[in-house]
């Protein structure tokens, strides 16, 4: 009973440890993916003719679920960029973004009217607040509050501040 005390404060304690930019949540809703803000990707719930219609680049693959396999899953992946929606990060019916990743600088994110992408130096994004990773390694959190389930990630090589990969994830 001791050893699972123990393991569940140091999993609270990682968890509060958690260093995050606090953004207010018109911010947050107003972050954009090569000039496409956040909250437009979210209203589309995943559907594919508004993703074609406001994402102007070729779907390289995509899985759809509408519900035949469990909750609705939707993902699609282009050069340097997926996105996945499921209802588990929306609503029945009515898909949440689940996560995105960008990895090729051919896909850009502004925060808080700075633009950065992959290769940048972290140093773009001014004065933030560095989150220490599980495998010892730093990034970068965005979040509109403390607790929020879902945030934006910046990881970054250590040695050359160059960022790697920027993602978003909801954990429902």
């Amino acid at each position: 009973m001791k050893n699972t005390l123990f393991i569940i404060a140091i999993i609270f304690t990682n968890i509060a440890q958690c260093q995050s930019n606090i953004i207010s949540e018109t911010e947050y809703n107003n972050i954009k993916i090569n000039n496409i803000t956040l909250a437009d990707i979210k209203a589309t719930e995943g559907d594919e003719t508004q993703i074609r219609d406001l994402i102007p680049a070729i779907i390289e693959e995509k899985d759809i679920n509408t519900g035949e396999r469990g909750p609705s899953n939707y993902w699609f992946k282009y050069n340097g960029f997926e996105i996945a929606f499921t209802d588990n990060a929306g609503k029945p019916n009515h898909p949440g973004i689940s996560s995105f990743t960008i990895t090729k600088n051919n896909w850009s994110i502004t925060i808080q009217n700075k633009t950065v992408t992959i290769g940048d130096n972290i140093n773009i994004l001014g004065n933030v607040f560095f989150n220490d990773d599980r495998n010892g390694d730093k990034s970068i959190i965005y979040r509109y509050c403390n607790g929020c389930n879902n945030f934006i990630f910046i990881e970054f090589n250590q040695n050359t501040n160059k960022i790697t990969k920027i993602g978003y994830i909801e954990i429902p």
